[in-house]
């Protein structure tokens, strides 16, 4: 019986060993927009985030998002008592982690294209913007503010617009970790660094937990944009000789949907036409354009009238920086119509309208 009863008591000291292991210190945020003070436990003096949690945000595609909110971080001590804010006195720096959908160590979010990538930038008072990379901890530590003051901070969310796509909305949902700093290391002794997230002295600080959720949506419309075309300067050619000119331009249309165009003209009506600049004397001239994706098959316009055929938009909002315009205006001045020009100089506003299909 006596080395039944042996076995017995070493197994309870076993159990009891377990049970006393470190527990890191964790705020819930159950005062996130106050002082800390008449809040217990400790670590939920120490430690709040405002304006955040569970917040629903949206922002439109070629825009950018700022999400104000504050945090109050400081060194919760035993001094005091419950109802006094001198359980944060001292100031505490912390870190954070961002966590959310990814792909290729971007944020990315999801609906009816393609997954959106979108940057995400941490704003603080002392430090102007600090870039966040998915489920990495910042290197950048931020100042708490004493006695339980918060300190007003931001997220900014960008999205990539190098490519267009598919109208709709896309969502995704982030989460915020938030690491309090211990308060004795030094950055210059290896031996004793300053630890944040891998600090062990759950007594003195604290992180967040569970962490903060936050939902995005981006909204995405169909878009159509012409840009890239410059005034034309036609030279006199010598007689018996047409005029030719040509210039490239750019239409964007979200996801390359297709779209068709139409070319009116200031001084004509049915024609495209130079107006002379003292006299009531026309010049007639006639317009082709194609694509410059094939198929390249040109089309002759007709003043005001939208084009049969149709063609893809680029993806990019302005062709890559206008390095690939995908179109191309010609325009062509019969001889036949320069054989006795009645004016010095002949001019004519051309409005090109572009139309998703």
């Amino acid at each position: 019986m006596r080395q039944n009863n042996t076995r017995h008591l070493v197994l309870l000291l076993v159990l009891f060993v377990l049970k006393t292991a470190t527990v890191q210190a964790q705020s819930s945020n159950q005062d996130p927009c106050g002082d800390g003070s008449g809040i217990m436990p400790l670590p939920d003096k120490a430690l709040g985030v405002c304006g955040l949690d569970d917040t629903d945000h949206v922002l439109e595609f070629e825009g950018d998002l700022t999400i104000p909110f504050s945090i109050r971080s400081c060194w919760a001590d035993w001094e005091g008592n419950e109802w006094s804010t001198a359980y944060c006195a001292q100031s505490r720096d912390y870190t954070i982690e961002v966590t959310g959908p990814t792909l290729n160590q971007e944020f990315v979010l999801s609906g009816p294209g393609e997954d959106i990538p979108v940057a995400l930038t941490f704003h603080h008072p002392s430090v102007t913007s600090t870039a966040v990379v998915p489920g990495q901890v910042t290197g950048t530590r931020f100042r708490g503010a004493a006695n339980g003051q918060q300190t007003p901070v931001s997220f900014s969310i960008t999205p990539n617009t190098t490519t267009a796509p598919t109208p709709g909305i896309y969502r995704g949902t982030l989460q915020l970790y938030l690491y309090q700093c211990n308060p004795w290391g030094s950055p210059d002794d290896p031996y004793n660094p300053i630890l944040c997230k891998d600090s062990t002295a759950s007594d003195n600080r604290t992180e967040l937990s569970p962490p903060l959720s936050v939902d995005i949506a981006l909204l995405v419309g169909a878009g159509i944009r012409i840009s890239g075309l410059e005034d034309m300067v036609l030279q006199m050619p010598a007689p018996g000789n047409d005029i030719t000119a040509e210039q490239y331009f750019c239409v964007y249309t979200t996801a390359s949907t297709k779209f068709t165009l139409r070319a009116d003209s200031q001084n004509g009506s049915g024609q495209f036409l130079l107006g002379g600049a003292s006299t009531t004397d026309t010049i007639a001239y006639e317009l082709l354009v194609q694509s410059e994706k094939p198929p390249k098959k040109k089309t002759k316009l007709s003043e005001g009238v939208f084009t049969q055929k149709s063609w893809e938009g680029h993806s990019s909002v302005d062709c890559t920086g206008y390095s690939d315009e995908n179109m191309l205006l010609n325009l062509t001045i019969p001889a036949a119509n320069l054989a006795n020009p009645q004016d010095y100089q002949y001019t004519d506003t051309l409005t090109l309208t572009v139309e998703m299909q």
